[in-house]
């Protein structure tokens, strides 16, 4: 038999393509052993597997040599389209309009010019010019206070940047109108359109000029103020120049696509004006929209053909989109080259194995080393006769351009699609082809795994990639412990030496006002005194002073004074301008080194892992700048404008008047006042690299401020926690740190750090942090009590650690909880619920409307139809136990809630000092926590695990008639109208899954629901997602989609979850028709009761309210949930606003 199979291999491999039977013979005794002279001889002859492999190792790589060579040949061609439209050096220079327009980085593409009207032949007498006073002129055209304009619909209300206009930014324009140039100053510009406009408030002429005004001072908010009232009184004659001023605006703020349609707009109104044809030929250039921009340049100088710039701009236009063009065609090649390349990479893999395991399984008379890329492809090309190493060689050029094609470089040369940076692109596109094609001769088999990529892509486009913006801080894991160890030094960013030390020694006039040796007095603030602060009382008196959103980050800064350095008159007398006087135009911001970290930063995406509620800015910092422009005097400094103020620490700087780091720190004040975070973080970064060290913390506080306001968690608490070492007691310190605890809920440290501030300085920022101390000691005081109120040990509610919220409607005022059960039996024994269960009145016990019983239901039970589809049998029943319940629902006994007075339950005002927040608490105990908790859904770990969604949104589709399904059809009659986010429960909700990305969250339970249409766990997630973030409709029908597929033990939580919805958007009623529908559909349940009872709560019925809650406790007389809510019903039917009433909104 084995000389058959033995026969039979040799036949096969006998008439293979390779000629084996020139490698191989049959001895006499019949063994197969290969020929002397064969390069084919195994290392184990024996090896019967290696033998029949090696046949088809040798095809794998003869099939896949061929098939690369020929994908080499379309690669090449790919590359060699890229290298010829990337020579742009030969291109433009050869081009005529590229040499007419001469240096296209000097184009200016935000030039504007200043329009008054005279162009337009407007009288003179309009202008109402009088001969200016030699007096101070501080009156300035604020048109919002000389006229209220709320809504405008000629004023573009719609437009991204018309909504967000206070956020909008210019650079101040040099030149005032040409009549009054003349004749006035800046000053007494303002001073006189400031009159005119108070005598006729409806000129469109003057509210024009203001805009005009605005522009040179560098304000766009109030320019584009004066405009949209220009435009709004404007004649249609006229209307085409206060649109130009508009237009103009928005295209100086970068915001081009809303001035293309303002400017168009102009364009409409009167095509025969140059200017407006003008401008939008520069915001479409902007746009690289370059037919439409030589359109309108052609319009332009046909009207005037002696408009010099722009015959410059008409050449620089057609020079950009020729340079355009071309690298559009680069970039439809490079796609391409990406894909081939993809295919190419995976192939070439392919080769690299087979030879490899070819080769391992050959006889070699020296020891040889099989992991050896460069050997084998050497050994396979003598064996094979193919050029297998110039392939590789090729290959390794192929991995290098790849690399860069799979890079966020190469992303970024085409995410700004502005003309701006089109000549950037194409030369950085030229340098990577030829650094590619000089390199790629040395590049080595293991150059894709290896550090050379990063550094030729860095030389090639000269750019450098970054993790963080810290340049002497190594990222790890946030800490709330303070780290005593000192902070390791780097060298190349502690530059300090004996020049910085003795300049900053001529501004250290002061006293270090928190040294490390401060003594902090504990005996002061009521907090330290008082063991039982806050009160109750305390509480309610200081409730009016809390902020509005407890979790808000507030920017902060450490004054230079806290260190003892005086500014003192640094930008006042030392520049020889007091502050009373204008700074003589131009003025130019103050300006950082290009700082490439600070870049790459600001593009880096936040983290996820801590949700931040919002950032609210308060005058806090301008009035810290405003200190420094006139030496601690404020009144002084107001009248400044923003722009000369910078320009006042710009002329500082080119005068060297003080150290760099100090005049840097300024500038990044100034910056974050105008809310620019990219000169912000240039100007720290700088001033971090020669900061001597005993004031390094005043540069770190405001980097970490900066870095929690952009999102990024783990840099602000690396920063903090260093300055934090520097100095222990700085209150500005002490304060970004109560923030970044705050936002990880560690409450302790939280406060600590707040009580920190107040004990060394009791009025920091205004007051904000003792308001905020007081808020956050008031709301964990009242969940104390919550979590201490009748609980026991015995009854414990389920309730998973540091995940529960008690929040107002809004997202404020969410305290997270963490409740321990205590044994309380005592307690619950004389409280408040049980006196009322008690009912000491006779006559109250004695009545039948204080029947309490669950049999009543039980009729209801036994009819009810099986069928879902039974409308008309559920709608019969339904109603019979709603007119059952109608009758019953007496819970105060024959005389009613109204006639029960707080005496009879011995019930006084300061046991209902929390009751406002307990309704809210166990609603949502009971309809978010039970489900999202029950380990048997497996539902978080299944959801995360799921790639995200092309939809952002889930889709849940249930398919079959909901009007014919008694619960579907009443589910889909609730209101999902006007539904706004409840940020609260978007915390929670990404709690539950740990996953802190909302957005991306919804993606992968999009997904979840598309893969899985009828899992009712994940149609479950969905409501909820939906609903948390405002979707009604999204909400209401994932819900339903829930209900329909859940079990029947299980389908109660789709109910629940839409009635606790519903609560959260103030939709009582709707609310509770489905906790109706849930009772309906479990009438012995207790949680159903207290749903329909905190329903009627909140409608401020209690007759029913009390009744349902009194049944709720017939099932478990410890409920937690309905003796917690029935004590909050009593006290707001006693003490809540307008008494017996009014309901309480959540």
């Amino acid at each position: 038999m084995t000389y058959l199979i033995l026969i039979s291999i040799f036949i096969t491999c006998s008439i293979d393509v390779i000629n084996g039977n020139t490698h191989w013979m049959v001895t006499e005794s019949g063994l197969i052993q290969p020929r002397v002279e064969t390069p084919f001889e195994l290392a184990r002859p024996y090896d019967l597997l290696a033998f029949l492999n090696q046949e088809t190792y040798w095809d794998d790589v003869i099939d896949i040599y061929h098939d690369l060579s020929k994908r080499q040949t379309l690669i090449d061609e790919l590359w060699s389209d890229v290298d010829e439209n990337t020579h742009m050096s030969s291109q433009m220079l050869s081009d005529v309009d590229c040499l007419k327009a001469g240096q296209l980085k000097q184009l200016n593409w935000y030039v504007a010019f200043s329009e008054d009207g005279s162009s337009r032949n407007i009288p003179e007498q309009d202008y109402q010019l009088a001969t200016p006073q030699h007096r101070q002129d501080t009156d300035v055209p604020d048109c919002k206070k000389i006229s209220s304009l709320i809504y405008s619909m000629s004023a573009f209300e719609h437009l991204e940047g018309m909504i967000r206009r206070d956020n909008l930014t210019i650079t101040p324009e040099l030149n005032l109108p040409d009549n009054v140039s003349t004749t006035m100053t800046v000053g007494q510009f303002g001073h006189w359109l400031s009159g005119v406009l108070r005598k006729n408030s409806s000129s469109w002429l003057h509210y024009n000029m203001a805009s005009l005004y605005w522009r040179v001072r560098g304000n766009a908010p109030k320019a584009m103020e004066c405009s949209r009232r220009a435009i709004h009184y404007a004649p249609r004659e006229y209307k085409d120049i206060a649109l130009l001023s508009m237009g103009t605006i928005f295209h100086l703020s970068k915001m081009a696509e809303d001035a293309l349609i303002v400017l168009n707009a102009a364009v409409d109104h009167n095509s025969n004006f140059y200017l407006s044809h003008f401008q939008l030929a520069n915001t479409y250039a902007v746009l690289c929209d370059f037919n439409n921009s030589n359109k309108h340049l052609d319009h332009c100088l046909k009207l005037n053909p002696n408009f010099d710039i722009a015959v410059k701009h008409k050449h620089g236009a057609m020079c950009l989109a020729n340079i355009w063009k071309r690298l559009l065609v680069v970039k439809v090649a490079l796609n391409k080259l990406r894909n081939e390349l993809s295919v190419y990479t995976q192939k070439e893999a392919q080769l690299l194995k087979s030879q490899s395991l070819l080769l391992k399984g050959m006889k070699h008379e020296e020891e040889y080393d099989y992991r050896d890329i460069v050997k084998n492809c050497e050994k396979m090309t003598a064996l094979t006769g193919l050029d297998i190493k110039g392939l590789k060689l090729k290959g390794d050029k192929y991995s290098l351009i790849n690399y860069f094609l799979n890079g966020s470089m190469y992303t970024d040369l085409w995410s700004n699609k502005t003309s701006l940076h089109a000549v950037e692109s194409a030369y950085s596109l030229q340098r990577l082809v030829r650094h590619i094609d000089n390199h790629s001769n040395h590049a080595s088999d293991i150059i894709v795994q290896s550090e050379l990529l990063k550094a030729a892509e860095e030389k090639a486009l000269k750019e450098r990639t970054v993790s963080s913006p810290l340049p002497n801080i190594q990222k790890s894991k946030p800490r709330t412990e303070v780290n005593t160890k000192p902070v390791p030094k780097q060298k190349n960013y502690k530059k300090s030496s004996n020049h910085i030390e003795d300049d900053t020694k001529a501004f250290e006039s002061g006293v270090p006002m928190y040294p490390p040796t401060l003594k902090i007095s504990r005996n002061v603030e009521d907090f330290d005194k008082d063991p039982e602060w806050p009160s109750n009382r305390f509480c309610k008196e200081a409730s009016p002073h809390f902020p509005e959103n407890l979790e808000a980050i507030f920017p902060v800064f450490m004054p230079f004074e806290n260190k003892g350095i005086r500014i003192g008159t640094l930008l006042t007398e030392k520049l020889g301008v007091s502050a009373s006087e204008e700074y003589e135009l131009p003025w130019h911001p103050p300006s950082c080194p290009h700082d490439k970290v600070a870049t790459a930063f600001i593009q880096k995406k936040p983290h996820k892992n801590h949700l931040i509620s919002g950032v609210v800015t308060t005058d806090y910092l301008r009035q810290q700048l405003l200190k420094y422009v006139a030496n601690g005097n404020v009144d002084l400094a107001k009248h400044m404008q923003d722009a000369e103020i910078g320009q006042r620490i710009y002329a500082a700087m080119q005068k060297k008047l003080a150290p760099k780091w100090i005049l840097q720190t300024l500038s990044s004040l100034y910056w974050r006042v105008r809310g620019n975070n990219l000169n912000t973080l240039n100007c720290l970064i700088s001033a971090l690299n020669t900061v001597p060290d005993r004031y390094r913390d005043i540069v770190l506080v405001s980097l970490a401020s900066v870095c929690l306001e952009m999102g990024h968690f783990e840099e602000a608490m690396l920063l903090a926690e260093e300055a934090f070492r520097t100095s222990l007691y700085e209150p500005a310190t002490n304060f970004i740190l109560a923030e970044l605890n705050m936002l990880i809920k560690h409450h302790n440290t939280h406060m600590f750090h707040l009580k920190q501030v107040l004990r060394v300085e009791k009025e920091f920022m205004g007051g904000l942090a003792r308001n905020l101390l007081y808020g956050w000691a008031c709301i964990m005081k009242q969940v104390n009590e919550l979590a201490e109120m009748d609980c026991s040990s015995e009854d414990s509610t389920r309730i998973e650690p540091e995940t529960d919220m008690v929040c107002e409607k809004d997202g404020s005022n969410c305290p997270k909880t963490n409740l321990q059960s205590s044994n309380k039996q005592q307690k619950v024994d004389t409280s408040t619920i049980v006196r009322l269960l008690e009912m000491k009145d006779e006559k109250i016990r004695k009545s039948k409307e204080d029947n309490v019983d669950e049999s009543i239901f039980d009729p209801f039970i036994v009819n009810m139809p099986s069928d879902r589809n039974n409308l008309l049998g559920h709608q019969l029943n339904f109603d019979s136990m709603m007119i059952t319940l109608g009758k019953s629902l007496k819970g105060c006994g024959a005389q009613g809630c109204r006639n029960l007075q707080a005496e009879d339950l011995a019930l006084k005002e300061d046991d209902c000092a929390d009751h406002h927040l307990q309704l809210g608490y166990w609603l949502h105990i009971v309809s978010f926590k039970q489900p999202f908790t029950d380990t048997k859904l497996r539902l978080p770990a299944e959801i995360i695990a799921t790639p995200p969604s092309n939809k952002k949104v889930p889709e849940c589709q249930l398919k079959m008639d909901t009007s014919q399904d008694f619960f579907l059809e009443r589910i889909s009659r609730v209101d999902t109208e006007g539904w706004e986010p409840v940020l609260s429960l978007m915390h929670q909700f990404a709690e539950i899954f740990a996953y802190f990305d909302y957005v991306n969250l919804g993606a992968k339970i999009a997904k979840y629901v598309e893969t899985k249409p009828r899992s009712w766990v994940g149609a479950l997630s969905a409501g909820w997602w939906c609903g948390a973030g405002g979707r009604g409709a999204c909400a209401a029908r994932c819900l339903a989609v829930a209900h329909a597929y859940a079990p029947p033990h299980y389908a109660m939580h789709a109910l629940r979850a839409l009635a606790a919805l519903l609560h959260s958007q103030s939709k009582q009623q709707d609310a509770k028709e489905i906790a109706y529908l849930a009772f309906y559909l479990m009438p012995k349940s207790k949680v159903e009761a207290l749903l329909v009872a905190v329903s009627h709560t909140c409608l401020a019925e209690y007759e029913q309210a009390v009744w349902m809650y009194r049944y709720a406790l017939t099932f478990d007389d410890q409920f937690l949930p309905a003796k917690a809510c029935l004590h909050a019903a009593m006290c707001l039917m006693f003490y809540g606003d307008n008494a017996k009433g009014q309901a309480l909104e959540e």
